[in-house]
């Protein structure tokens, strides 16, 4: 990984998330970051903290030309009638598929929290380090991403730094949880996955999302049966 860029470089509040994907549904986005810098100068002085934050804001909702157009324009067509916890998972995912680095904090995070329902940042510094380099960059990307998950609410901060979860989000919609886990199948390692271990894995820690097999979705999620029970769930 050490050669991926990094990108992820400011906190980024979950308001300025809401109003990305509030305003996005209406305009070009040519018009949007104008549109941005306005709402974002009450918030952010600085002119380059402020673009380089428009940037990775625009990178996360707004539809590009990379594979994940589809997942972005789903989630900006459901996101002003859905609910506060289906609002947060689509921020998270889109982050995810944005910013490879958010990720792979996420799972070493959620990997943490299961083994030890806490996730030391010092703990967490070392793995990221060991993946993308022992670099200032690295620490300021790091220090970024976890101000970013404790600003939306999806894990807490006590003494020395050290992270603990929230109570999970539960996610009830079956369309909502089938985008997950084609969020999931895209971000994660294992392009194949059995059905329990999606409903237990680390990347989306934050969530409670129960999938079951009459939900899914066959245009998006390819089901192979295995033995009398048992399913594993690729991309189509």
């Amino acid at each position: 990984i050490m050669g991926n860029p990094i990108g992820f470089d400011q906190k980024i509040q979950r308001s300025y998330l809401d109003f990305t994907a509030s305003e996005l549904r209406y305009m070009a986005k040519s018009a949007m970051y104008g549109k941005m810098d306005g709402y974002l100068r009450t918030f952010i002085k600085g002119d380059k903290a402020r673009t380089n934050t428009v940037t990775i804001l625009l990178k996360i909702w707004c539809p590009g030309d990379d594979d994940h157009k589809r997942l972005q324009r789903e989630a900006l067509e459901a996101f002003l009638q859905t609910t506060e916890e289906e609002k947060l998972a689509f921020h998270w995912g889109l982050t995810m598929l944005a910013y490879p680095f958010f990720a792979a904090v996420a799972e070493e995070m959620g990997t943490l929290l299961k083994l030890q329902n806490e996730a030391p940042s010092q703990q967490l510094g070392r793995k990221i380090k060991l993946l993308y380099g022992d670099k200032r960059r690295v620490e300021v990307a790091l220090s970024a991403v976890l101000g970013s998950m404790k600003a939306w609410g999806l894990v807490k901060a006590g003494e020395q730094n050290i992270y603990k979860p929230q109570a999970k989000l539960v996610i009830d919609n079956a369309s909502t949880k089938n985008w997950i886990l084609e969020v999931l199948l895209r971000v994660s390692e294992f392009k194949t996955m059995p059905l329990p271990m999606v409903n237990t894995q680390t990347l989306f820690f934050p969530f409670e999302f129960a999938v079951h097999i009459a939900e899914l979705e066959t245009k998006r999620i390819k089901v192979d049966r295995q033995g009398l029970d048992g399913y594993m769930l690729s991309l189509v």
